[in-house]
């Protein structure tokens, strides 16, 4: 109790300071302006609208309703909105943050603890403690926290209901993780196709027995994303845009984010493409694009998105952002300035490469059959979920666009899966040396 107490004590002193001594240059642009003009149109309209004229004062019509962007985070902007988008809006959005990204942690330290055990689990939690990533996204104003965190909290309360003796336990913990995942998607719809997947899998024999469980996540899931559904439906006679997508797996089809090898195009290649307007329009011309793309260069292409993507996608720094770890360029910030982050910054740096190698080699190990044996058949179940979830979100960021930026939510879930692989060496030398020892009596 005492180390969970001073991970956490570091963890928030991190997240506090960043907030405290971050000043980012125009922190409402570009995505984050898109977040602020619908926090605005809904707490004075009505209406859920980017338009961002009526934030710039121009006297309009009523702004259009739109759902460009899922709606989660523009609410939370909007219960800390007060008269006019200024510093006090910001300071307050920070701090909040901050102590959302503490909850990411904490929530994420139990969850090891349940699943490798605690000293393990209390390793766990120092990695995501100072992790810089973790705390340089608290004063954006961007999904990156929020989303991390619903993330966490669905994950731990799935978990919850696979180690759950009882049935009635195991509804309740699978319709809260579904409602809590339902919410993680409205923050930001990247795993929107998680559930249809969890269905799918109901055709494996090894997956059947939680057919209850998947079944009440699902109606929580659904639970969730119903208004939003019926809202566009009757607002817009649709239940979602498709746009966003289409120009998403268009952004990640460039390899190595440069438009024809040019240097200059790094990270907005779609900028330096003249055909990226006609490309992004619709499905059909994306895929005659990406045709057309493997046909000319198959060696290119097959490697940037075998190799290339996943490499970015876990990539320190983002292609589209600035100096390093920053999103948005600041004119202060303490991972810049105090000789204690910056310290933080070089260890976690020297570990950061192996430890996402761990972490994608640990989703594999996860499913290997003597996983069973040496972590019992209930953690065992905790630790594919997490496998699970962390495969189909690097597919998905494979298929599309794979910005550093969103990996940051799931690193955790990296993170741990690379602690589990440590774990699951050393127990297994452990086994080698002792074969009568049955390590899983302990799951």
């Amino acid at each position: 109790m005492f180390c969970l107490l001073l991970i956490l004590a570091v963890g928030m002193f991190l997240r506090l300071g960043t907030a405290d001594l971050t000043v980012v240059d125009h922190p409402v642009r570009n995505d984050a302006k898109d977040y602020v003009a619908y926090a605005w149109n809904l707490k004075f309209y009505d209406v859920y609208s980017r338009d961002i004229s009526k934030v710039n004062g121009s006297e309009v019509l009523a702004p259009e309703p739109d759902d460009i962007r899922p709606p989660a985070y523009p609410w939370m902007l909007r219960l800390l909105l007060g008269s006019k988008v200024d510093l006090a809006f910001w300071s307050r959005v920070t701090h909040v943050q901050a102590w959302i990204a503490g909850l990411t942690l904490l929530c994420s330290t139990l969850l090891a603890m349940e699943l490798l055990g605690a000293w393990a689990g209390l390793w766990l939690g120092v990695l995501v403690s100072i992790s810089p990533h973790q705390s340089v996204y608290v004063p954006y104003l961007l999904t990156e926290t929020l989303y991390g965190a619903t993330l966490m909290l669905s994950l731990g309360l799935g978990v919850l209901s696979l180690r759950a003796r009882r049935w009635r336990w195991r509804c309740v913990w699978a319709v809260l993780a579904g409602v809590l995942f339902g919410v993680t998607c409205l923050v930001r719809p990247t795993l929107n196709q998680w559930v249809p997947v969890l269905l799918l899998f109901l055709l494996l024999p090894q997956v059947r027995r939680f057919h209850r469980e998947i079944f009440v996540f699902s109606f929580g899931f659904m639970l969730m994303m119903a208004p939003w559904w019926a809202r566009n439906e009757l607002t817009l006679h649709k239940l979602s845009d498709s746009s966003q997508m289409v120009g998403t797996v268009q952004n990640g089809s460039y390899p190595d984010f440069m438009f024809n090898d040019l240097p200059k195009s790094f990270g907005y290649p779609y900028w330096y493409d003249p055909d990226a307007a006609r490309i992004g329009s619709s499905w059909v011309n994306e895929f005659s694009d990406l045709r057309a793309k493997f046909a000319r260069r198959p060696v290119a292409m097959i490697k940037w998105y075998l190799v290339g993507k996943t490499i970015y996608f876990f990539h320190w720094s983002t292609p589209d952002g600035w100096h390093d770890m920053f999103v948005y360029p600041v004119f202060r910030s303490p991972w810049l300035t105090d000789p204690a982050f910056i310290l933080i910054m070089a260890i976690v740096g020297g570990l950061y490469g192996p430890l996402m190698v761990c972490g994608v080699l640990g989703t594999l190990v996860a499913f290997a059959p003597r996983t069973r044996t040496l972590f019992g058949a209930a953690k065992t179940d905790g630790l594919r979920l997490l496998a699970l979830l962390h495969l189909f979100a690097i597919g998905v960021h494979v298929a599309g666009a794979p910005f550093a930026r969103y990996s940051v939510p799931f690193r955790p879930v990296t993170f741990l899966l690379a602690v589990f692989l440590l774990v699951w060496i050393a127990r297994s030398y452990a086994a080698w040396k002792h074969p009568l020892l049955v390590d899983g009596n302990r799951g």
